[in-house]
């Protein structure tokens, strides 16, 4: 563009138009066109390695006019294969509420499952609202209210909702934790699959009205008449499978057995290891956008869905059994199906949507397995040292009239604070003495890499680089142990064949894909779940949830 206008300068009020004019023709921000649906999947416990290790057996991305599962996101979307959370503890509750927060357990408040309140002196789960009944489950279910009420700050759908009231966001698991910190605080309904009455149910905190929606209450027929029919699970593909004697005996393996073929009736404490338990939430999520027609409107909506199935069957079988990937494969036609039903029942089909994929945690090989093949390994059992931490501050203190350990969550240690402060004894003082103790203790000392304090964290004491990290991004006052233990790598919790909970590689890294327009396809070496949210954000134009600290992944973007 010339600058020149018949051998003079032009005027600086008509260079600056012709140079605005030129910036809106040509910035990255107006060639963004917004979704008509944003479907985010989590699938529970679902490690990093699991989309390449089992990949041959996936549909193929695209076979004549169907589209494949989980080949064609890895192949058409921005797959980020070692996508990291950098928390301490890696679990359902903190993992669901990292992936649309965009923030980490030290903010959003959600750094366990489950934790000790030193004020009401009981122990909390993570989504517990008492003022809040569950609706749908039976009478002796519904004690336990829940809400998001324990989840600080927002999540990407609660900002979307703020700046676009139109907007719908529906959050869909058979774990309520998974749903509810997932869907947020605005969520129009969270729904999740109650065990005991074998049907989907929601809390009174999301519904206005005296029941269920119709369309949840139709869906709920349909699982009461399945109740108590056989299923069987067969292995079709193994030419040789193990006889799983490496697997911690449960209700559910009592009741489906140890071996392929699975048998056992629908309704019993094994039905969510089963394929149909993978179904389940794509069948009410393909129900909510058809009767709320999802993807439909002007508006941009939300739906978000969890995959708990995976999480139960890793626990009971571990990730080197073949009913994980059998579970995989599953997942990999369900995910398939659910992308056609959305490319033809959303007006421009997937073009006008878009998909992420991710999971809240990963997990631990069996430690059995490990120590079979000369890798440490072991079992931690935190209810015996529990017992003898109590023996200890008896013996130094004194018996305390209501105890001096109060309980034990997920390696998080509480002391009674009231009773310590009703003794006159410092605090701090004690922590240190009982970290001291467990770590000096040849029982408990094995499996431990690094114990710390409450009063480290406020002291900033702690242990060096990646632990202070995880630690500082974790840790919440008045939720978080008194004093907290960091196992050694895969040294694992005494109650399933395997679990996760720590901030080891194996725990912390999860697969991330992006599916869209804006996505720019390939594979990426970098990233971190909190970087789902103010990506999300950046694309519709909003503002970040409000802890949000993740980074906009600009450099798997379309936008230039």
């Amino acid at each position: 563009m010339s600058l020149h206008a018949q051998g003079e300068f032009m005027p600086y009020s008509k260079l600056f138009i012709i140079f605005l004019s030129a910036i809106i023709t040509t910035s990255g921000f107006a060639k963004v066109e917004k979704a008509k649906l944003i479907v985010v999947i989590s699938i529970d416990q679902f490690r990093a390695d699991y989309l390449q290790k089992f990949s041959s057996s996936f549909l193929p991305a695209t076979q004549g006019n169907k589209i494949g599962g989980f080949n064609y996101l890895m192949t058409k979307g921005a797959y980020f294969s070692h996508a990291q959370y950098g928390i301490l503890q890696n679990m359902t509750g903190p993992g669901h509420a990292t992936i649309l927060t965009g923030s980490y357990p030290y903010q959003n408040g959600i750094g366990n499952n489950d934790w000790y309140d030193a004020e009401t002196q009981n122990f909390v789960y993570c989504t517990e609202d008492q003022s809040q009944k569950t609706v749908g489950a039976n009478p002796s279910n519904i004690h336990v209210g829940t809400s998001p009420k324990n989840l600080i700050g927002t999540t990407f759908g609660d900002e979307l909702k703020n700046a676009f009231p139109n907007s719908r966001v529906i959050a869909i698991s058979l774990k309520d934790r998974a749903a509810i910190l997932m869907g947020g605080h605005r969520a129009d309904i969270a729904l999740w699959f109650d065990l005991e009455s074998f049907q989907w149910v929601s809390s009174e905190y999301y519904l206005t009205s005296k029941g269920l929606p119709d369309w949840v209450l139709e869906k709920n027929l349909q699982m009461k008449k399945m109740v108590g029919l056989q299923q069987t699970w067969e292995n079709k593909n193994a030419k040789n499978l193990s006889d799983n004697s490496n697997v911690v005996d449960s209700s559910a393996t009592k009741d489906m057995g140890k071996t392929f073929p699975h048998k056992a009736k629908i309704g019993g404490p094994s039905s969510l290891l089963f394929p149909i338990a993978v179904d389940m939430p794509e069948e009410m999520a393909m129900k909510a956008i058809e009767v709320l027609k999802l993807g439909q409107t002007k508006a941009t909506d939300v739906l978000a869905i969890s995959f708990s199935n995976h999480d139960y069957v890793g626990h009971n079988f571990g990730p080197e059994s073949e009913e994980i990937k059998e579970t995989t494969i599953h997942e990999d036609k369900t995910i398939a199906h659910f992308l056609n039903f959305l490319d033809k029942k959303t007006p421009g089909g997937l073009k006008n949507i878009w998909v992420i994929l991710t999971a809240d945690h990963g997990v631990s090989d069996n430690p059995k397995i490990l120590a079979a093949n000369k890798i440490p390994s072991g079992i931690i059992d935190q209810e015996a040292m529990l017992i003898a931490l109590e023996k200890f501050l008896t013996n130094k203190y004194g018996k305390a009239p209501n105890k001096w350990m109060v309980g034990v969550s997920e390696l998080n240690f509480y002391l009674n604070r009231k009773e310590i402060r009703e003794h006159n004894l410092d605090l701090a003082t004690i922590q240190k003495e009982a970290a001291k103790y467990l770590t000096s203790t040849s029982e408990y000392k094995k499996g431990i890499a690094q114990i710390f304090s409450a009063d480290d964290v406020k002291n900033h004491t702690l242990p060096a680089e990646q632990f202070e990290r995880q630690i500082l991004r974790t840790y919440f006052e008045g939720r978080s142990g008194d004093i907290v233990m960091i196992p050694k790598p895969n040294y694992v919790i005494s109650y399933a064949t395997t679990t996760h909970l720590t901030g080891h590689s194996y725990d912390r890294y999860v697969p991330m894909i992006f599916l869209g327009k804006p996505f720019r396809a390939g594979l990426y070496a970098s990233g971190f779940v909190v970087d789902i949210a103010p990506t999300l954000s950046f694309l519709m134009g909003i503002i970040p949830p409000t802890n949000s600290e993740g980074a906009i992944l600009d450099f798997a973007l379309n936008i230039n």
